[in-house]
């Protein structure tokens, strides 16, 4: 899944992909994840949205740990910023991945990115 989504998507220059390797480990997909570039003019909430109405069903990153209400609420991460998380969070998102995803499946998700996002 995450070979072949690679290979469709690499035509969005504004779009960071998963790596599919480094030096100690090698990528199992077990989600596929995005970053938008800061020029694309959206982020990843105006993202997920929009691929929404063409029946993209996407996810956000995960929150950061400085921006977790229950962690706030507690006294922890106050006045505490972390820009790359934060970035992530903000223009990171997951496309649709798993066990049950065939390439017909992958080749409709990346036609649709591919329309949306270029």
């Amino acid at each position: 899944m995450g070979k072949k989504y690679t290979q469709g998507l690499r035509v969005l220059n504004e779009v960071q992909l998963p790596l599919e390797k480094t030096d100690y480990a090698e990528n199992i997909y077990w989600v596929f994840g995005l970053v938008l570039d800061d020029s694309i003019g959206f982020d990843a909430e105006e993202a997920i949205k929009m691929l929404g109405e063409k029946g993209i069903g996407c996810r956000p990153f995960f929150c950061p740990m400085n921006q977790q209400p229950v962690l706030r609420e507690m006294g922890f991460f106050i006045n505490e910023s972390y820009p790359v998380a934060e970035r992530l969070y903000k223009q990171g998102f997951y496309i649709p991945s798993g066990t049950a995803l065939n390439s017909e499946h992958i080749n409709h998700v990346t036609k649709i990115l591919i329309e949306s996002l270029k």
